[in-house]
């Protein structure tokens, strides 16, 4: 729709936005997008939303010098919003593709040292369970299929997605199969964009959270005062604020509960009562402990049946869980090692281990000696990145209790400002008659206000609690509701006012 509007195309042209030309490339398989339908788009809404603000202030009866500066000041930020909105996006994938990057690398490298092709190391790739990864290069693969060279496709890619480690890798790739030299003297294999975004993103967690928990509180506290000091309190059409302030605060909580909430992984296996973050970190932890031992024991020369016999003991229940599975088909039900490991795929916890898995069997397959070298090194890269992923769930522990002080002090608050509502309206003091009579107002007169601000507390408090992961979040949305009906109570009492 975007692209249709007039001057699209010229507007694009001028456009010299390089990261939104690479993001639109990069989304537009999965959201069939393009630069002149972005502009376009970003001019057409920012024009409908000024005329809506037009008409609704005219309607309300706002002044001229209000309405002007307020519609061109939204019509900005509609066109801000949209322009960025495919920039954004695609930096969402940037930590999970730089996450992927060591894998893909070393499946690329498996490939080429067993005689392959890259064909059949994008075909691998694409057959795996990358989250993102393993659908652009089911894609990658059919247009091979249509004659395009894979080489070509491979710094098409490269060239426009965000994450600088896959591109260093797949360029690394490509020229290390036109010069006919080793992957592993080309590169080192070592990401370091993915540790740099999780403490980049770290770093910003403090902040963001205690911006959206105070916008979340405060605001309610202005409102309360402006609709006080307005003479409002006792209308019913206080009401309709209600869910403004609730769709609000769920907008912006449920957005960083997903950027910021537990981070690890998805389970492997879907069910009726997934595993729980917990276990799943666990797991994966005591998994990368059991790489660094299989993989010292793998380059002492052992086979990998030999070496998870030997290691078994060594390593904690989580991993024994899955070992046991390996053991058991290979020795008692003479199965294959492939399908021993398949088993035990099955009922890894997390898809990470899981991925790890299918890696271990796919390297000792080609060489276990070459493989104990490459599943060391995994580990002691993974084993680093997991601390520093951990520095977030640390950072939201620590950010817990600041969130629950702030909440709590805002329902106090609010509780106080509601119960001061009959007092601040100022009409009053300008008032010939002193027709405003604060202690004639009765519960029921206040109960259009009592009742938008005592559930906004109460939802605030719940979606706030959510955000950081609280493990009683309605338990601690009924805490700052009864906070604030007590501390109307005591306040309207002090004040001498009504409250039956």
């Amino acid at each position: 729709m975007g692209a249709r509007f007039p001057g699209a195309s010229r507007l694009a042209k001028r456009n010299k936005n390089h990261e939104l030309q690479r993001a639109v490339a990069f989304l537009e398989p999965m959201m069939r997008l393009t630069v002149s339908g972005v502009i376009g788009a970003s001019y057409l809404f920012a024009i409908f939303s000024v005329l809506f603000i037009v008409v609704l202030l005219s309607m309300i009866g706002i002044g001229i010098l209000i309405l002007i500066p307020v519609s061109l000041l939204v019509g900005l930020l509609t066109h801000y919003i949209i322009i960025v909105y495919p920039v954004a996006k695609m930096n969402e994938y940037r930590l999970e593709l730089s996450e992927e990057a060591d894998l893909i690398f070393e499946q690329f490298i498996l490939i080429f040292q067993s005689g392959g092709t890259i064909f059949d190391a994008i075909e691998m790739v694409a057959q795996s369970d990358h989250p993102l990864l393993s659908a652009i290069f089911r894609r990658i693969l059919g247009r091979v299929h249509e004659g395009i060279p894979p080489e070509d496709l491979l710094m098409e890619f490269a060239k426009n997605q965000p994450s600088n480690d896959l591109r260093r890798y797949l360029m690394a790739i490509v020229s290390a199969l036109e010069q006919k030299t080793d992957l592993l003297d080309t590169i080192s294999g070592e990401s370091f964009e993915a540790d740099q975004t999780l403490r980049q993103r770290n770093m910003e967690l403090e902040s963001r959270i205690l911006i959206v928990s105070a916008i979340s509180t405060y605001f309610p506290i202005l409102l309360t005062l402006a609709i006080s000091l307005s003479g409002l309190a006792t209308n019913p059409l206080v009401l309709l604020v209600l869910p403004l302030l609730v769709s609000m605060n769920l907008l912006m909580t449920s957005r960083f509960s997903r950027q910021f909430g537990a981070y690890f992984d998805r389970p492997n296996k879907s069910g009726l009562i997934p595993p729980s973050q917990d276990q799943i970190i666990r797991e994966y932890d005591e998994f990368l402990n059991f790489m660094m031992l299989l993989g010292e024991l793998l380059r002492s020369n052992n086979t990998l049946e030999v070496a998870i016999i030997a290691v078994r003991n060594d390593v904690a229940p989580e991993v024994q869980r899955l070992l046991d599975i390996i053991i058991n088909a290979v020795q008692w039900q003479e199965t294959d090692i492939r399908d021993a490991f398949n088993q035990a795929i099955t009922k890894a916890l997390g898809q990470r281990v899981a991925n790890l898995l299918k890696m271990i069997v796919d390297m000792c397959e080609v060489s276990a000696l070459d493989a104990g070298e490459r599943i060391s090194r995994i580990a002691a890269r993974l084993i680093q990145r997991s601390s520093v992923a951990k520095e977030r769930e640390s950072i939201i522990a620590a950010q817990k209790m600041k969130v629950y002080i702030l909440t709590i002090t805002s329902a106090a608050v609010l509780g106080l400002l509601t119960s001061l509502a009959p007092f601040l309206y100022i009409g009053s003091i300008f008032s010939s008659g002193g027709t405003w009579n604060p202690y004639s107002l009765s519960l029921v007169d206040m109960l259009p206000l009592l009742i938008t601000m005592g559930l906004t507390t109460c939802f605030n408090g719940y979606l706030n609690s959510r955000m950081v992961n609280g493990q009683r979040n309605v338990l601690f949305a009924c805490v700052c509701l009864l906070l604030f009906w007590m501390t109307y109570a005591f306040s309207s009492s002090f004040l001498g006012a009504s409250i039956t």
